[in-house]
């Protein structure tokens, strides 16, 4: 068990440090941009950029720790066999017996459908999970980096130097770096 452990973490530190590098390349990225831009589009993606990072990453820290909690509080999910989890992974038809969906007309599809949203709650799941993650979402970390953003771009108002797109285009690269990230690994992974 330790030495899971042990490689989970050593996997977890590499994958950080391919994160980390992606970021460091949209940095670059957004630099070059700017730099044939003007210094007001170097100035305006900089500090967009940086604000953007902090949010993620206390974002980040947010949620860790609330799961972090909940894990310690014993708020963890039955585990189920890995096979149901392949076979039925929104448990769609546990205690009863398996339907082909060629066997079922319309009819009794919704009305099994309409049953089966019912078991999961509907609204007040989603409002219980909402109260449930408030520790992750009103962290005071994230609201802080929040309030950075917001006074950064303040301030780059109150000195006039706020260009909209160039601001815009700083936040922006994290998020696309992500996705760009998210595909490449789901890419290879399937590869492999």
């Amino acid at each position: 068990m330790k030495t899971d452990t042990k490689s989970i973490k050593i996997k977890m530190k590499m994958m950080m440090n391919k994160i980390g590098l992606v970021y460091l390349l949209a940095d670059i990225f957004l630099i070059v941009i700017s730099l044939f831009m003007g210094g007001l589009w170097l100035i305006n993606t900089q500090v967009a950029f940086i604000s953007s990072m902090l949010v993620i990453f206390a974002s980040f820290f947010s949620y860790k720790g609330m799961v972090k909690k909940r894990l310690e509080d014993g708020d963890i999910p039955k585990e189920r066999e890995l096979l149901d989890k392949i076979d039925d992974k929104f448990e769609l038809f546990e205690d009863e017996k398996q339907i082909k969906a060629d066997e079922i007309s319309k009819k009794e599809f919704v009305k099994l459908y309409k049953e089966e949203r019912k078991k999961r709650g509907g609204f007040k799941m989603t409002l219980a999970n909402l109260f449930k993650s408030k520790r992750g979402i009103f962290n005071p970390i994230r609201l802080l980096a929040y309030a950075f953003l917001v006074i950064a771009m303040l301030v780059l108002i109150r000195q006039e130097l706020f260009l909209a797109i160039p601001f815009m285009v700083g936040i922006t690269a994290i998020p696309l770096a992500s996705l760009i990230l998210g595909i490449i690994v789901n890419y290879w992974s399937n590869k492999s």
